[in-house]
């Protein structure tokens, strides 16, 4: 039998949780993978939404990793900064099938020069942040695939980044099935959710609270 594919997820204080777990709920469904989450340390991850994640693993005793995910938050400004997580990430990515992120995970991936060159997804408000980052291209897509680099956008595009994922990995009757089991049939009460159909006042105003949110990528 062939060894489970290890996906390791990436957790920090202040993330989005749903960009994770989102994506850990469906790819554990998937058969032959083996997702996990790490942080620095184990202890607790504070999280966004008010309580705390427990990663499987830090930095010191984490397994070999097939698949990198990196998950976004509101302000990633700490782990973009953070030296330990870079030497981290450089080191997993090395002998990493995919580099993956979702939202500005993909920040985060760009900090530590593993997205030089590459095309990338980001949620739309943060795409000005890039800006410090010329060498990489943000694409306007909810998922995007670029060589060993698979990213989702803003935050619910973790979902299509998974499917996308098991689909790259085990063809898409692999992901049609799992669509179906989760019953992942979007129908949103509204049509506010890009900023491409919402009325140009949500569009600045949501704009507006994210560089309030994380003023120091808007410099």
């Amino acid at each position: 039998m062939h060894n489970p594919i290890n996906i390791g997820i990436f957790l920090y204080p202040g993330m989005t949780m749903l960009d994770a777990y989102g994506p850990l709920q469906l790819l554990s469904f998937a058969t032959g993978i083996n997702c996990f989450t790490f942080a620095k340390t184990s202890a607790p991850v504070p999280c966004d939404a008010g309580i705390n994640l427990l990663p499987n693993y830090a930095f010191a005793d984490c397994p070999a990793i097939d698949i990198l995910l990196v998950a976004g938050g509101g302000n990633p400004v700490q782990p973009m900064q953070d030296t330990a997580t870079h030497d981290f990430l450089r080191q997993a990515a090395t002998n990493a099938q995919y580099i993956t992120s979702v939202c500005t995970g993909a920040l985060i991936l760009a900090s530590a020069g593993l997205l030089d060159g590459y095309q990338t997804a980001c949620h739309w408000a943060y795409k000005e942040a890039f800006i410090r980052f010329p060498r990489v291209d943000v694409l306007d897509q909810r998922v995007v695939i670029d060589r060993n680099h698979i990213s989702g956008g803003g935050i619910t595009a973790g979902l299509d980044f998974a499917l996308t994922l098991i689909a790259k990995l085990q063809g898409d009757a692999a992901a049609q099935t799992l669509q179906l089991l989760l019953e992942y049939d979007p129908q949103p009460p509204f049509s506010s959710g890009s900023p491409k159909t919402a009325a140009l006042e949500l569009v600045a105003g949501v704009q507006a609270e994210v560089h309030k949110l994380a003023p120091e990528l808007f410099d």
